[in-house]
Formats: C-alpha cells, structure tokens, sequence
C-alpha cells in the first residue's frame, strides 16, 4: 500500500483516534529496570516535579498560572479526576452538550449538558475539556462563563486531556472559579495504555486520588514510563516534528486544519464535523497502515453504542 491508496473513507468519523507512532513503543521497550527508582515510594514528588516542568515547558500550548495551586496528585489519566468528581458530585455533574463521551457513559447517558453558560446554576459542577474536544481550542464566552460561574458559585473543572497534542491555546487558570486543573501524557506522547498524569487542585481534595497520593500507593511504574517519556520526546512533541505532514494530510483530503494534530474540519452545509487523520498522517510519518485510526477500528461496544 501507498499512501496515495488511503481514501477518504478510511479518515475517522465516529471516533478520531488520537495519534499514535510505533517509536513510543519501542521506547518503552528500550528501557532497562536496572534504572528502576530505587526508592518507589518516594517517586510520586519526583514525578510531579518533573510533569509540571513538562507542561510548563510548551511553546505551542500554555496554561498560564499553574503555580497558583497549592496541591498537586498524581493520576491515572484524567479520567481518573473524572471518576472521582462523579462520584463525589453525582447529577450536579454538568457538562457542554458534545464534551467527552466518557460522562454519558458514567451516567447511562443522564449527565447533564448544557449548550448556553447560562444554563448553570448554583448547585452545579461544571466539568470541561480545555482545550475543547468539541473546537479543539477555545469556547465561546468563555471568559463569560467562569464570571457567570464564579457569581453563581458553580465550581470548574478543567479536563486536559488533549493538552500535549494541540497549539495557538493558551488558558489563564488563576480564574477563581476553576478548581481543577488535569492533564495525562495520553494523547500527549502516546500513553494511553499507561493512563499517568497530574491534577492540580485550590486546596486538598478529600476522595481516591488524595488517599492514593498521602499514602504512596500510586503507579510508580507508569510514573517513571513517563518521566523518561518527557526526558526522551521533550515538549510540543507533535507539532515541533510534524505540523507540515498535518497540513499536507489535510490539504490532500480537502479538511480545514484544527488545533488539534489527530482531526481535520470536513464543512458540509455550514457545519463542521471532524475527521479523524490519524491513518494517513502516520503512514507519511513512518510507513504504517494503521487500521486503528479508520471506522473498521472500532470495538464492539463502539459500533454498537448510541449515538
């Protein structure tokens, strides 16, 4: 196969995976456990260390302000935050009608979703990917909502997932409605099977992943993955290396560029739909057809979910 044999019915619709390359593996592989840390009960301080200078390290990507939180937890991804404020908040979970499929499937497809900041009220909490899943960047308003938030005393969560693998975002988090801060190396330097990343939060949070981090019980294995995944691959890893393929795949498939390296915009009848372009960017990247990134990659419980 060539490259020029990938159609555009093999671009992602239903689910865009996110980008992935065969070097993330075997780097992971590469590693000796003779460097092991030899303390693993102590790693968790290093391994936060060492994600908040990751983070703070992007050009293409910022969330300004970070050091304004006085606690930091490690994850496992960030739908661990996720798992945890649904259990802790349960139906006053509210989120944008489009965001993360992940609430619907907690909830039986019940969370709540709004499409106006103004249908908020007090008693809410607000859970968001920021940068957007739904825009891949910015929302509008925004600035409004964590006002009408704030007034309301509706707290913010900021979900990001997708920081690592988007560009042109930046986000001042000091904003006093926003209470959470999360973001993993999933998409970020291909870990999704290891689900590691760091929360931060205003003040000490009492539920699961303040108990896994007071008592040391967090994955070390996957914590030290990471760090040598951040030594390795540096910051801003996809656009720093591939935004020209980006933009040929996208050009080649008549797509609109987004934020985001793994989607392209497809306009039909004023509206935008993603496509994922997870396949053909990765063979211009390493050669590989990756079945994954089409629609024949879905699992059963994907086909077969409700839309």
């Amino acid at each position: 196969m060539e490259y020029k044999d990938i159609t555009f019915d093999m671009l992602g619709t239903r689910r865009q995976r996110p980008m992935y390359l065969s070097k993330f593996t075997k780097f992971r592989q590469g590693l000796s456990m003779k460097d092991y840390p030899k303390d693993p009960h102590a790693y968790t301080d290093i391994f936060l260390k060492e994600v908040d200078a990751w983070i703070n390290s992007h050009k293409h990507i910022r969330y300004c302000g970070l050091d304004s939180f006085t606690r930091r937890d490690a994850i496992h991804g960030t739908t661990h935050q996720l798992d945890e404020l649904h259990q802790l908040y349960g139906r006053n979970i509210a989120v944008y009608k489009g965001e993360y499929k992940y609430h619907r499937r907690l909830t039986d497809f019940t969370v709540n979703q709004i499409t106006h900041y103004s249908d908020l009220k007090k008693g809410d909490v607000f859970i968001v990917s920021y940068p957007s899943c739904i825009t891949t960047n910015y929302h509008k308003d925004f600035d409004k909502l964590l006002d009408h938030c704030d007034e309301h005393d509706i707290p913010v969560h900021i979900d990001g997932a997708w920081f690592g693998q988007c560009r042109n975002f930046e986000f001042d988090v000091t904003h006093p409605a926003v209470q959470s801060v999360s973001v993993s190396l999933s998409k970020a330097l291909g870990m999704g099977s290891q689900r590691i990343g760091i929360r931060y939060t205003r003040e000490k949070t009492v539920g699961p992943i303040s108990i896994m981090n007071d008592f040391a019980y967090c994955n070390v294995s996957d914590m030290w993955l990471a760090v040598e995944a951040i030594k390795h691959f540096g910051p801003d890893y996809w656009w720093a290396n591939y935004g020209e393929l980006y933009t040929k795949v996208c050009k080649d498939y008549n797509l609109g560029e987004t934020d985001s390296i793994h989607v392209g915009w497809l306009t039909e009848n004023g509206k935008q739909h993603q496509f994922g372009v997870r396949t053909p960017l990765r063979f211009l990247i390493e050669g590989i057809f990756d079945e994954r990134g089409t629609d024949k990659g879905l699992n059963k419980i994907e086909r077969e979910e409700r839309q």
